[in-house]
Parts: C-alpha cells; structure tokens; sequence
C-alpha cells in the first residue's frame, strides 16, 4: 500500500485560551485507496456478500452436474421364515444419463442368488437391461431440456454483478465519506487561519488606539470578532469529529479510531472529464450491472414460460429397451453367459381428463407469462430511469466543474480586497468594521471554493457510479476481492501512482 493507516488513542483536545488544536501523535498519510481497501477488507456488508458467493457457485456446480452420469448401487437379503426357511439375495446397480434432448439413458443390473447358507454359493438369475426412453411433446427439445441449467447459468451471472454492485456501492460510500473528513479538516483550518487573522487585527486595533489613531470604542469591535472566529473553530472541531465518526462506520473500525494526515485531495489543476449525454448513456447501458441484471431476470423470464408452456402439451415418449439374462455357475462372475432376454419398443401417451385437469400447468403459464410482462415492463423503467440519471449526472459534473472555476475566481478577488482594506486600516483610511465584514466574505469564499473542490471530485464519482465505471475507474480486481479479502492486492496496478 502506497501509505498505511494511523491508529493512535490520543484524545484531540481544545484549548480555549490558545484557540489550537492538538494534531495526531503520529502524522502518516491517508489516501483514498487505503480506504477502498480497508472498506474492502472490514465491510461485514460484503463478507456477507462472500459468504453467499460461495453458495451460490456450488449451486451452479450442481446444476453443471444434471447432464453427468449418475451411479446407484443396492443390496438386499430375504429369509422365507414360513417355509423351508430359504434365503435369497439380492445386488443391483444403475448408471443414468441424462441426455440433452430430454431422454434418459438408464443401464441397470441385477444379481439375484438364493441357498446363500448353501457352501456353493451358487447365483440362479442376472440381468441386464439398457433402456432409453425420450419424450416427444412434453419435455421434448434441447431448449427445454437444458432449461434448468441454463437458468442456473445465467443466475450465476446475476449473483456475480449483484456482488459487483455491492462493491460499488460500498467503494462509493467510502470515497465521499473520506472526502467529507478531508472538506472538515480543511474547514477547521480555514476557521484557524480567521481565529488568528481576528487575534492579529485586535492587536493592530491596541496599537492604533495607543497611538492616538483609533477610539478605544473600536476596539469592541475586533473583540467581538475574535470571540466569534473562536466560536466557529470549535463548531469546526466537533464537524471533524463527526466526518471522522462517518469514516470510522464505513470503514468498520473502532469508534475510538484516531487517523494522521491525509491526502492533499485540493491541489492543482483537475483535468476535465469530455462527457455528453449521448456518450454517457452509451457508456451506462455496456456498464451498469443494474441494466444487465434486468435483461438477464428477462431472459431467465422468458426461459421459464417456454418450459411453463411445454408442460402443458400431452406426455408421448418412445421407450427403446434390452434385457440380458442368464444364470451362472459362478457367484464372482455372474455375467458370464448372459443371452439376449428380449427387446422392447414402447409408445406411451397419457393425456389429463377433467375439467381441472391440466389446471395447475395452465396456472404456472400464466404466471410465468405474467413474469415476463413484469420484467419487461421493470426493464422499460429501468432504461428510462438510467437516462434521467444519465443526464443529471453529467449536468451536475458540468455544473461543478464550472462552479470550481468561479469559487476559485472568487476567493482571490475576496483574498485582494481583504489585503488591501487591511493595508488601508493600518493608513487609516478606513473603519475597522469594514475590515471585519471584509474577513468574513474571505472567510465564505474560503469555504465556498472548499465546497465547491468536493463538490467537483464528488460529482465525478457520481458519474462513475451512474455510468458503471466505478470499478474500472480504481482498477479494482473484482475476482481478487471475492477470492481474498483480506489481502490488500486488490488493485489491477498496486505500484500506481496515488489518485
């Protein structure tokens, strides 16, 4: 990791007569991804998650498994307890293969022997029989066969974007909540920097009125000034303290957890993302997982009202079967001299009579139909609600984008003007309540381009997250996340320059 958390137990107190506060015993760097990672590595929400991966991948194993063959073995004793007191004994064994077009490939075997208390252990009967049996109406058809699997398959891919999603979301919330304790450090800061302006204009105020410049009433006015810059610095150490409360929450750390420096998010020229409405809506519809997972319900959907409405079509199958049998004057060996029994060809039909007959079949179509309106309908929303955050998203970044620009603008005109009514103060060629009502716009200024920086930073992960780039964005390994998550290798490029 590029810079490593600062855990400390030291208590951040206030002193009012210095107006300072206390900095972190130990000052170590806090950048944004250390925060993916350690919102990765604790989030109970996403172990969660993992923990039904799991399940669900082995559920899909299962479902791999339906067209294997499946072996079965038995074994079985009488006693005739009202005859001749007579034993008999019996072993079967079957192997059944599920075959793609909706047949059944069944292979089954028996031994049955009888005097088993006689020494020679002789086996009387041994048969073999191969049937196979496939369905012509219902069940028929490579499509309605592999039904099950391929509805296995594709849940598969709608629990793996939905652990993908719950990603996202939890990367987003870290990100903005290590902002917000960045924007209440900053604020605090700038609430430092106006305490001190005020305690250094109240001296200049003494020094005037010793001088015979200044009326001692004028004074009371950088007094006042100072008590409230002071008041607002502690308003600002208890803001921090919550921001740093929101990061320890997400980042499911202790609530006593202390941190050190952090990153220099403010600093620089951002570079602009080129973005419009018609290439972001391209973009959220390859991306989102939302949007893929509702086309995927859809076609999961539409798969079982295929298989609803094949069940309601008459049962015909055709049965092909041979039968090997044979005795054998060996119980180790009893196949042997086997000799064909019989062959068997069969056409079943069976059809429901009743007038409720073939209710339940008619019932689960129409659901399933009524399934596939609903997913329809859930899709159609969807669409149309991504292209209203599509365009809110990108208006909003543009709109931040451009807020930045003129609160930056602001601030260095309101930073002059406040340098040069000071300058006029110390001439005296000004009041000092025009000074202090100066100090106050350069302290809103101050504040506004902070806002307006997170603003900006949280407006493009907003976009990321509208767009579904949030994971690509950060480069996160979605498979190293799911696999460990508790080691911190869980970008593409851990060697990469901060963000």
């Amino acid at each position: 990791m590029s810079s490593v958390i600062c855990i400390t137990f030291a208590q951040s107190a206030f002193a009012a007569n210095d107006a300072s506060a206390k900095q972190p015993s130990q000052a170590v760097d806090l950048n944004i991804r250390d925060v993916i990672a350690l919102a990765i590595q604790n989030s109970r929400t996403l172990q969660n998650a993992r923990i039904g991966r799991a399940v669900d991948q082995y559920a899909l194993t299962v479902a791999e498994a339906e067209f294997l063959p499946g072996f079965t073995f038995g074994a079985g004793a009488d006693r005739d307890t009202t005859g001749d007191g007579s034993e008999s004994s019996r072993v079967t064994s079957a192997i059944r293969l599920r075959v793609p077009t909706g047949g059944d490939l069944l292979l089954s075997s028996r031994v049955a022997g009888a005097g088993m208390n006689d020494a020679s252990g002789v086996a009387r009967d041994s048969v073999v029989e191969l049937t196979f049996s496939q369905p012509l109406l219902r069940g028929a058809g490579f499509r309605v066969a592999r039904a099950n699997l391929r509805t296995a398959r594709v849940q598969e891919e709608i629990n793996q974007l939905q652990f993908e999603d719950a990603l996202i979301n939890l990367i987003t919330s870290a990100i903005r909540a290590y902002r917000s304790y960045v924007q209440a450090i900053r604020r605090q800061a700038i609430a430092l920097r106006s305490f001190d302006r005020a305690k250094e204009l109240l001296e200049v105020n003494k020094l005037l009125v010793q001088a015979g410049r200044m009326a001692d009433r004028e004074v009371i006015q950088a007094e006042a000034d100072v008590a409230r810059r002071e008041l607002d610095f502690i308003a600002s150490q208890g803001g921090l303290d919550a921001a740093r409360l929101r990061l320890v929450d997400v980042l499911d750390l202790e609530t006593d957890t202390q941190f050190g420096e952090v990153e220099e998010l403010i600093s620089g020229q951002m570079e602009s993302l080129d973005i419009s409405n018609e290439s972001g809506l391209a973009t959220a519809f390859a991306n989102r997982r939302d949007h893929k997972i509702s086309l995927l319900n859809l076609n999961n959907a539409e798969t079982n009202l295929q298989v609803a409405e094949n069940a309601r079509l008459w049962d015909l199958s055709l049965t092909l079967g041979r039968t090997l049998r044979g005795p054998s004057d060996s119980f180790q060996d009893p196949f042997s001299d086997l000799q064909l029994g019989g062959d068997r060809v069969s056409l079943d039909f069976r059809v429901p009579v009743g007038r409720n007959a073939a209710g339940f079949a008619r019932l689960t179509e129409k659901r399933a139909a009524a399934s596939v309106k609903i997913a329809e309908n859930t899709l159609a929303e969807l669409v149309q609600r991504i292209q209203i955050e599509v365009r809110n998203a990108v208006r909003d970044y543009e709109i931040a984008v451009t807020r930045l620009e003129l609160a930056k603008k602001a601030r260095d005109l309101v930073k002059q003007k406040t340098e040069i009514e000071r300058e006029k103060l110390n001439l005296g060629v000004t009041t000092n309540f025009q000074l202090v009502v100066f100090e106050n716009d350069l302290v809103l200024a101050e504040n506004a381009e902070l806002d307006a920086y997170i603003a900006r930073l949280n407006a493009e992960t907003a976009l990321n997250r509208t767009l579904g780039t949030t994971l690509e964005e950060w480069e996160i390994e979605v498979d190293r996340v799911a696999l460990t998550p508790t080691s911190p290798a869980i970008f593409s490029d851990q060697d990469e320059a901060t963000r």
